[in-house]
């Protein structure tokens, strides 16, 4: 028996577990127990923080035994299998091999062994995948390939899958080597690459990946599909604007990938020099080149033309489109080809001189004549809708959110909060849709996920199958309800709103305005200025994003900013950050800055004076100090003493917490009666904090940590100073407690109040 055991291989089995669905849950789990052939270990990621009960009784019922592995917080699909696989991997004997498992479908019994007869059949394989069947919600089949379905090519090399992931991750089974070399994921702002396209990356450059041409796996379509089956058409008509972004982003993604594969084997070579084999590598050459035109991606889409793979031919040709065009631009900003207005900008110069007018009149024949230009081009582009807005009776109604982007890596906070008031009203019954009113979606699955990760869990599918996501940049007409309710999120938009509520048809003149900061004062006096002071003398119902915002308004006389108006703090998740464990033992102490120097409220300057002043006066040096920039990218900054601010850039949502816990003195100004969150999460982190007051705003009234001092460089360094000098003392008791009800109520209470209104929208009572 002993001897047999040993033949037997073992398969360490990592499921991702989240919001799942216990029928179907269960069937998946007893299909696992069904496995022939093989040792099987499950590894459960309890995803959602909750179904940990659900999973230990499907696997009793199943009669096979499981690891439940609790993450600190909820994670994505993506997070949620790096977790597992990691979680795995401490577990796993040498020679094992591992799985990839979705909740909610079903392995036919046969799906392990075959695999791995399949993988040790094949001379340097790491990793075999198969086709599946689709079935619907209840198993029926809807149809009996996965590969058909979607025009597949089964070839799976590297190049080959940076145009299109063929790698059904539920289908994998690789090598212990694999997870290894897997692990950490590249890291993403969002869901634009998934696990198994990772995995298959790796697994490919180490050697050849087979595909079995039959299905071993059910997978199941239903309304919570992380991914489900696709065709990968573009849905962006050729040449727009939205199908450049869209490629453009697509390229951007397949050289990120391509790099980190690269990076990642060459830091491996150092311990394992045979771990991947380079000539398998070479194909990604194109990705890699600086300066090269891309030909490579031409013949591919020539060739898989030939065979009939459209979809596979369209990527390799819009990378080919971008690599090219990538020169051109370059090419284009060197040589500047717009030679004529430069040398006309010259002799115009010269000409406001001497005599002090410009030669007036048509075609002198010197130099070429101006050609006119369209009214158009002066009008912002951004207050009227780029598609024709339509009343449709038969449309049901319900809340349509006009909001700037909906791409993951361009979300802030105002944007979050526009997306979070939104998910709220969806969680609690209301048909909910976002229109993307700026920039074209590039990603329609990634904002969808984007979205359905800030769902609270346990609503999940409920929820998202309320919330629809549009395109208005691509769009041609899009179609209202009469009684839409319509939330605006920026003074532009509020235009557009104006504009879809005044079209025939439409019975109601007013519009839900999301006002998060005072925005007229972003800009100079002039156009802008005007058409944000504009928004607020619309029909509106305003929301305000924290009470000192709506008081501002009122003491400048605005009407609508009295106090029955809705004012909501921020969504702060306070215990979070007061929870985390500070990292005290350090050589030497951190000082972290809110530096955007792109946006003017943040006072980038100042900061910087500020820091020099401080450094200055408190004599530090390189050795006693450390200054690092969050936010947005920037050069090195050189201060007095040595010293030099580093820029972080943009952190992640995973990062961010746990740098909180390095830093000693944190510096966040924002000139606006908008209240940063950045102070206040710090303080609730225990880091001691200097930002600015503006009107009725002043932060230091929440926590003895905060400091709020005038705006202006020396009261910044003096505060900087004394926050320092007691940096290096504990913390008062409770000081990271912040209790942010003074600045209204939470933006979940904000949906519920909205509900009536919803509800009259919708002519329906069964909004709740």
């Amino acid at each position: 028996m002993r001897q047999m055991t040993a033949r037997v291989p073992t398969v360490q089995v990592v499921m991702a577990v989240y919001d799942p669905q216990p029928r179907h849950l269960a069937e998946q789990i007893a299909s696992l127990a069904a496995q022939s052939g093989v040792l099987l270990r499950l590894h459960a990621v309890i995803a959602d923080l909750r179904s940990g009960k659900l999973v230990q009784r499907a696997v009793r019922d199943a009669g096979i035994e499981a690891e439940l592995h609790l993450p600190p917080r909820a994670l994505n699909a993506v997070a949620a299998f790096a977790f597992g696989l990691e979680a795995a991997l401490g577990k796993a004997g040498k020679g094992d091999f591992f799985a990839l498992c979705d909740q909610d479908d079903r392995w036919h019994a046969d799906k392990l062994e075959r695999s791995i007869e399949a993988l040790r059949a094949t001379p340097g394989c790491h990793l075999v995948h198969t086709d599946a069947r689709l079935v619907d919600a209840e198993g029926a089949l809807i149809a009996p390939s996965l590969f058909a379905r979607e025009n597949r090519a089964p070839a799976s090399g590297l190049r080959r899958l940076l145009y299109r992931n063929n790698v059904t991750g539920m289908t994998a089974v690789f090598t212990s080597d694999v997870a290894t070399h897997a692990l950490p994921f590249p890291q993403q702002a969002g869901l634009f690459y998934y696990h198994d396209l990772w995995i298959g990356l790796i697994a490919a450059a180490k050697g050849p990946v087979r595909v079995l041409r039959r299905a071993t796996v059910d997978y199941r379509q239903h309304g919570g599909n992380a991914v489900g089956c696709t065709t990968g058409r573009s849905a962006q008509r050729f040449p727009s604007r939205a199908w450049l972004r869209h490629r453009f982003a697509s390229f951007s993604l397949a050289c990120y990938l391509a790099k980190s594969l690269v990076l990642r084997a060459d830091q491996i070579a150092m311990s394992e020099p045979a771990a991947f084999d380079r000539r398998r590598m070479r194909c990604l050459r194109p990705y890699l080149r600086h300066y090269g035109p891309g030909f490579a991606f031409f013949g591919d889409a020539i060739g898989y033309a030939l065979r009939g793979y459209r979809e596979l031919a369209d990527h390799a040709m819009s990378q080919g489109v971008v690599k090219a065009g990538r020169l051109v631009w370059a090419a284009r900003r060197m040589l500047r080809l717009d030679l004529s207005n430069r040398l006309k900008e010259f002799d115009d110069l010269g000409y406001s001189m001497a005599p002090g007018a410009v030669p007036r009149g048509g075609g002198s024949g010197i130099g070429p004549a101006a050609a006119g230009r369209a009214w158009q081009a002066y009008a912002d582009p951004r207050m009227t809708p780029r598609w024709r807005p339509r009343a449709v009776p038969a449309r049901p109604a319900g809340c349509t959110v006009l909001i700037p982007t909906l791409n993951p890596t361009e979300i802030f906070a105002g944007v979050a909060t526009a997306l979070q008031l939104g998910i709220s009203l969806a969680e609690r019954g209301c048909p909910v849709r976002f229109i993307a009113t700026d920039l074209p979606v590039l990603s329609a699955h990634a904002s969808r996920n984007f979205i359905g990760e800030r769902i609270t869990p346990g609503l999940r599918d409920s929820a998202l199958g309320r919330i629809e996501i549009q395109c208005g940049v691509t769009a041609d007409e899009i179609g209202f309800a009469p009684t839409e309710m319509i939330i605006a999120t920026a003074w532009w938009t509020a235009h557009v709103a104006q504009t879809v509520l005044a079209q025939p048809g439409m019975q109601t003149s007013r519009f839900h305005y999301l006002i998060q900061d005072y925005e007229p004062n972003f800009y100079a006096w002039g156009t802008e200025f005007a058409a944000a002071m504009q928004s607020y003398a619309m029909p509106c119902i305003p929301i305000f994003n924290t009470t000192l915002l709506r008081d501002y308004f009122t003491a400048l006389g605005h009407r609508f900013g009295a106090a029955p108006a809705l004012a909501f703090r921020p969504s702060i998740d306070i215990g979070r950050y007061a929870g985390l464990d500070r990292l005290e033992a350090r050589r030497k102490r951190r000082i972290a800055i809110y530096g955007r120097p792109e946006v003017p409220r943040n006072m980038f300057p100042v900061c910087i004076e500020a820091l020099a002043a401080f450094a200055k006066s408190q004599r530090l040096t390189p050795e006693s100090a450390e200054i690092v920039s969050v936010g947005l990218a920037h050069d090195p900054i050189q201060l007095p003493g040595g010293l030099e601010v580093q820029s972080l850039g943009k952190l992640s949502m995973d990062e961010y917490p746990v740098f909180l816990t390095t830093v000693d003195l944190g510096l966040s100004l924002m000139y606006s009666p908008h209240p940063s969150h950045l102070p206040l999460e710090m303080a609730a982190a225990g880091v001691r904090v200097v930002t600015n007051s503006f009107g009725p705003k002043d932060l230091s009234r929440f926590s003895p940590l905060i400091r709020s001092t005038d705006p202006e460089p020396t009261a910044l360094a003096r505060a900087l100073a004394a926050a320092w000098s007691e940096a290096g003392t504990p913390v008062p008791p409770g000081a990271r407690q912040i209790d942010l009800s003074p600045l209204g109520q939470s933006l979940e209470d904000v949906a519920a109040a909205l509900l009536p209104a919803a509800a009259a929208a919708s002519g329906s009572r069964r909004v709740a």
